[in-house]
């Protein structure tokens, strides 16, 4: 049944069922039973000019406490000594009358009869749907609970709707009989309840979640931080995560779109910059791990690692660390935040966590299966995605070799080069991309202007990675060393075999500013070159370094004596000129070796 049809069918039984009996709403947890009862039957009933009174079971140990309930759900009043007795509001219900005699903090006895009838008149039930929720979950005996609904119902003409998750009351055990088959035979206690069930439960509804209306809705609720999620695609995304998960827990699902406001509300005050991709990762990595928790899996976070693909959503959508510390132990960093995030788009741009999963790549990458228009639409929405990051960096040669293949053997008319220069853009932003590995291709092409066009596309990609190096030239500036040695360490290394670096230094300038340089500036230095040649081979790099290595030692050396320095100052000297003498015996023993 549709939210709808339910509303309808509860409605009809307000306005005309005599039986005297109460109806059920039935359903797994978290299916979302309770949400649809706040948010949809109960505005509905209302707009019906009805009431709906709902109470939750859960944890009450005696009747007389729903009695109590109910009634301060009907009387949002302060109490005072006199103030029920004086608070009066037409009224009918003898058993919830009975049920009120000590729960709400007064004696009913002390009251003469016109006191006791304003008591009576208080409680209206006519026109009003009680709902008891979580009936499974009650501590009250469920016979106990059951005698309580039929008095409300059968004395009094009260519609009751009951709530719950009937399987947990229906318990069952198994017994193997003489040809060995396992039968399922009801307890005791579920042979007693549908018994007393009968007598008191009319009809019984089968709760069927409505989960593209319900998601919206509880996305809407929390205004304008998952606005974005409310799309029918991301809707789709989310379900999928629930299938993924084996579980369609309405209630976790709330915690967790709670919890991601709450990130993001952290994120935007302390100034922090995601963009949509991060954003998107944290928030379906958050949906993910939240069902997770509501199904009791095994929630330890991976030690030495900042993301979790067994938390979230496989590598598609970890589950940073910092969200798993939010939720679990409500702790959340500033400092956490920015490196995790930061560690994270560079990952996404090297393509080791996102390479190949791009939908849109993926259409492309399988042009010749799809239509015209879908392989269109999914070349219009690349460029925008290369400049978020959502294409990574190591997916840009196969990329190229299909929108050629697309372009030149399907002959799509689009323009190669609305693509093209945005892939040129960043590439002159990367720092430690091996310039091979770009262009592995698995299409072969045939038409040979468009293998022409695929030539002249890789040579430019090359050129705008040889311009990113020049980006790189050594500072010579004491006070750049630092961050020149942390962002670009890596890159000249992996560029040592094809650039090198020692024969690219300006000597003169090099010694002119190392004698400005602290001891701890010319230790990172050493440090920069220990970590390029220490442990290399002579094979892997250029013939050039090696004389190189020899005139800056030769050069350095006239430093031992500069009058400017300190003692410290001449004793890292000595180690650089000590640490450039060792790489040089060992590549000179290398090279004679070669011979």
């Amino acid at each position: 049944m549709t939210y709808n049809e339910i509303n309808k069918f509860i409605l009809k039984y307000l306005k005309n069922d005599i039986t005297g009996r109460a109806i059920m709403l039935t359903g797994e947890w978290g299916t979302g039973k309770s949400y649809y009862i706040k948010n949809q039957l109960k505005s509905f009933l209302e707009g019906e000019g009805k009431k709906c009174a709902i109470v939750s079971l859960y944890g009450i140990s005696d009747v007389s406490e729903i009695s109590k309930a109910l009634f301060f759900e009907l009387h949002p009043i302060i109490k005072k000594s006199d103030s029920v007795a004086g608070s009066v509001a037409k009224a009918v219900g003898k058993t919830l009358i009975n049920g009120l005699t000590s729960a709400i903090g007064f004696d009913l006895n002390s009251l003469d009869d016109d006191g006791m009838q304003k008591i009576y008149e208080s409680v209206n039930l006519s026109d009003t749907l009680v709902v008891l929720e979580d009936i499974e979950r009650t501590q009250i005996d469920i016979i106990k609970l059951l005698g309580y609904v039929n008095n409300l119902c059968e004395n009094d003409g009260v519609k009751i709707l009951l709530v719950t998750n009937e399987s947990e009351l229906l318990t069952t055990y198994e017994e193997t009989n003489e040809k060995g088959e396992k039968i399922k035979y009801y307890t005791d206690s579920a042979v007693s309840y549908k018994r007393t069930r009968e007598k008191t439960v009319g009809d019984t509804i089968h709760f069927s979640c409505d989960f593209v209306a319900t998601i919206q809705n509880i996305i809407e609720s929390f205004g304008i931080y998952l606005q974005k999620y409310n799309s029918e695609e991301n809707v789709k995304h989310i379900q999928g995560i629930f299938l993924l998960m084996d579980s369609y827990n309405l209630r976790a699902f709330m915690y967790g779109c709670q919890k991601f406001k709450n990130i993001l509300e952290f994120i935007s005050d302390k100034h922090i910059t995601i963009n949509d991709t991060i954003a998107e990762i944290i928030f379906y990595g958050i949906v993910a791990f939240t069902q997770r928790q509501s199904s009791g899996a095994d929630l330890r976070f991976e030690t030495n690692t900042y993301l979790s693909e067994r938390l979230g959503v496989n590598n598609k959508f970890p589950l940073f660390r910092f969200c798993y510390q939010y939720i679990v132990f409500q702790k959340i960093s500033e400092t956490q935040i920015k490196k995790e995030v930061a560690y994270y788009t560079e990952y996404l741009k090297k393509g080791k966590w996102n390479s190949g999963n791009d939908e849109d790549l993926q259409i492309i990458k399988s042009f010749n299966l799809k239509t015209e228009s879908e392989v269109k639409d999914a070349l219009a929405n690349i460029p925008d995605k290369i400049k978020n990051g959502a294409i990574p960096y190591y997916d840009y040669g196969v990329l190229v070799n299909y929108i050629v293949a697309i372009k030149y053997d399907a002959d799509i008319d689009f323009s190669l080069e609305s693509i093209v220069q945005p892939i040129l853009n960043e590439l002159q932003e990367i720092d430690d991309v091996d310039i091979e590995a770009l262009f592995s291709s698995r299409y072969t092409l045939y038409n040979t202007e468009g293998i022409n066009f695929f030539e002249h596309i890789k040579q430019r990609m090359k050129e705008a990675l040889v311009t990113n190096d020049e980006h790189i030239d050594f500072p010579y500036n004491p006070a750049d060393i630092k961050d020149y040695c942390k962002k670009h360490t890596d890159v000249l290394k992996n560029s040592l075999k094809t650039a090198g670096f020692a024969h690219k230094i300006d000597v003169e300038r090099f010694i002119g500013m190392l004698e400005g340089c602290s001891s701890e500036i010319i230790s990172e230095i050493r440090s920069l070159f220990m970590d390029l040649y220490r442990d290399e081979r002579y094979s892997r790099i250029v013939k050039e370094d090696l004389n190189a290595l020899k005139i800056l030692r030769d050069s350095i050396s006239q430093l031992i004596e500069y009058e400017d320095y300190d003692k410290i100052q001449k004793m890292q000297i000595k180690w650089f000129i000590q640490n450039l003498s060792d790489m040089i015996v060992a590549f000179d023993a290398q090279k004679n070796q070669m011979r």
